[in-house]
């Protein structure tokens, strides 16, 4: 495990590398969180270490140590500064050719925006993701206790953001840029943040390989079911680096 930072438009990013054991080049994963990212998926990280493949947990700006504004419009771009970083050679066993993106909740937004237009990301798993962020719709007092009293900026920004971000192209739009690379969608039945329905619909919009997976009972962070999570998305991804290796 070392600590890690990196640029991103000015700003100091900091995160975490998970690096698995030996000397040779391994297949590494980013992993995003959620907004504010409470659930960090330390959890995904060691275990994706324990199955020799690195794991990166970094933090956008303004939220847990990076530097700069909070701002949504600017995630997508740290999770490909991200990339840059890990393809610039400072680690040796990471394996800038084998990429991969996890996003939990608005992790999941970003990943599927980021690997949209970024081929080097050879492959996508959400769960939990945040197809729509118009659905974030607040009172301004819950949406500071929820999330922008952990961030740097406050719920009247939050809220400029969002409405700019709604404006944009999003997960529904882009999704299908993302093949031929697999993709992987999982949601919890009882996610009360994101509806299904809303993975459902991703699932529908992408192209293909894509598998959509729903967890029975789970609710938007699998707080009582990481164990089958983790399971899903570490036997997923070594399907996937299987098949790249041969």
């Amino acid at each position: 495990m070392t600590g890690v930072t990196f640029d991103s438009g000015g700003h100091r990013l900091v995160g975490t590398l998970y690096l698995a054991r030996g000397a040779a080049p391994k297949p590494t994963v980013l992993l995003l969180h959620g907004c504010p990212g409470l659930e960090k998926n330390l959890d995904l990280a060691a275990a994706l270490r324990d199955r020799g493949r690195n794991a990166l947990v970094f933090h956008y700006r303004g939220c847990w140590g990076s530097e700069g504004p909070y701002d949504l419009r600017t995630i997508p771009g740290d999770v490909t500064a991200a990339v840059d970083h890990l393809r610039s050679g400072e680690y040796p066993t990471v394996d800038g050719g084998r990429l991969a993106v996890a996003g939990h909740s608005l992790g999941g937004w970003a990943a599927i925006l980021a690997a949209a237009t970024d081929e080097r990301l050879g492959a996508v798993a959400v769960y939990g993701a945040a197809v729509d962020l118009g659905g974030i719709d607040l009172p301004p007092e819950r949406l500071d206790h929820e999330m922008t009293r952990f961030l740097a900026v406050t719920p009247e920004e939050f809220e400029r953001q969002r409405d700019d971000v709604c404006a944009r192209p999003g997960p529904l739009d882009v999704v299908g840029s993302i093949a031929p690379r697999p993709l992987l969608i999982v949601h919890g039945s009882d996610d009360a943040w994101v509806s299904a329905e809303q993975a459902r619909r991703l699932a529908a919009a992408a192209g293909r390989p894509c598998r959509y997976v729903a967890v029975d009972g789970a609710n938007h962070s699998f707080a009582w079911h990481r164990a089958e999570l983790r399971d899903l998305v570490t036997g997923w991804l070594d399907e996937v680096f299987e098949w790249e290796e041969r």
